[in-house]
């Protein structure tokens, strides 16, 4: 109960965990916003300005996939607030930027800070918590992508400089590394819902986790997801405009129904979850991610795009956090920091290798390749989850030994 000590300081716990992943969404929306200005102001063009993206998400890889043995070794607590303290760093220098070469290094820094910050979250999530609170906690991304967009927003509309945004940002990560430092011990303490402490995580090898043919499924998944989830909202505007004729104005709201559901999705999913087994929830939503790739294929009338990437974007959304929250079922306590760390690693090179595949063959075809490799893909992933859901690790005694 919520009235006592114990309740009181799991909700304290919850609500930091909240506003940590409400963090995590804000320099996305900085980003979004500050993109041209930052541009004149280093007189760059786009080519150059992904160079960003790139070490961003190199940063992002590295510290997720090593992310669980980090949990293993400093606790969660503890890799929480140095997270925070790395991506502060990071935003508060791209506040004090003098080169562009700076900015684009510091990228390593606000990428790597956010894949430990990702990983640790979910894993203490995942082991603390059930499935709604999985969902819920990524829902909130969205909240933090919003609040960066409507910050970095005010901010230049009212004439100021873009790096103040940065810098706010900053401080707040700042706040946020200092509040995980004091309470790192409790990550560790009972839960309200739980007479024995919270488990600690074993310092399993990353070699001998990555020997679990199930953590390698859980891997694939991950990759094929994320490129779903980020080709459909990247190239369906291209799809409809280019290749369908839509208006552009209609492209542009359909692209936006698909975010708007897709949030939806995440909250309206942790209200159905006590009426599903996990495993049933997961082979709904992917079921429901071939139709809505079916119906892109398809397109008997016009106006179906709208429909097919609604359904896609309610679909979509709990797939990543009830395949968090299977992680520890299936492959075992003693692996599952260090799988949901290459999960989420494998996440990052997904969001960005099967939407660049769209984009090349797009270029020697047409648009209409996108559809067609959404289907491809998430039919893969529906097979995949089946063998999934009959494949656990064997059990490992747990090992003190580390990499």
């Amino acid at each position: 109960m919520l009235s006592t000590p114990r309740g009181r300081a799991a909700l304290f716990l919850i609500t930091i965990t909240f506003i940590a992943f409400i963090s995590l969404g804000l320099p996305d929306g900085l980003l979004d916003i500050a993109n041209p200005r930052i541009r004149d102001t280093f007189e760059i063009g786009p080519d150059l300005f992904s160079l960003v993206f790139v070490t961003g998400l190199t940063g992002y890889f590295l510290s997720s996939f090593f992310a669980g043995h980090l949990v293993n070794l400093l606790g969660i607590g503890l890799l929480l607030s140095l997270s925070c303290a790395t991506t502060a760093f990071a935003l508060l220098g791209y506040a004090l930027s003098p080169h562009w070469a700076w900015f684009v290094l510091l990228g390593l820094f606000g990428g790597g800070g956010a894949g430990a910050i990702d990983t640790g979250l979910n894993v203490y999530v995942a082991h603390n918590h059930g499935p709604r609170l999985m969902f819920w906690l990524h829902a909130s991304f969205g909240v933090g992508v919003t609040l960066g967009t409507w910050l970095m927003s005010l901010v230049v509309n009212s004439g100021t400089i873009w790096r103040v945004g940065y810098a706010i940002v900053g401080v707040m990560q700042v706040i946020l590394a200092v509040t995980f430092l004091i309470t790192r011990k409790r990550f560790n303490q009972p839960h309200a819902h739980s007479e024995e402490p919270a488990k600690a995580q074993s310092r399993t090898p990353i070699r001998q986790t990555l020997r679990l043919p199930v953590a390698w499924i859980g891997i694939a998944l991950f990759f094929l997801y994320v490129g779903v989830e980020a080709s459909a909202g990247r190239w369906s505007t291209s799809l409809f405009i280019q290749a369908r004729g839509v208006a552009s104005v209609d492209a542009g709201a359909w692209v936006s129904a698909y975010w708007a559901t897709f949030t939806l999705g995440r909250v309206a999913a942790g209200f159905i979850t006590k009426r599903l087994r996990p495993e049933d929830f997961s082979r709904i939503a992917i079921g429901g991610m071939v139709l809505a790739s079916l119906l892109l294929v398809w397109n008997p009338f016009p106006g179906v795009g709208a429909l097919a990437l609604s359904l896609m974007g309610f679909t979509c959304a709990p797939v990543f956090p009830v395949l968090i929250s299977l992680t520890p079922k299936r492959v075992g306590e003693a692996h599952s920091a260090n799988t949901i760390g290459f999960q989420i690693a494998s996440s990052a090179i997904g969001g960005s290798v099967i939407p660049g595949l769209i984009g090349v063959l797009a270029r020697s075809s047409s648009f209409e390749v996108m559809p067609l490799v959404l289907l491809a893909v998430t039919v893969l992933m529906f097979a995949l989850h089946e063998i999934m859901l009959r494949v656990t690790a064997p059990p490992q005694p747990a090992s003190e030994s580390s990499d």
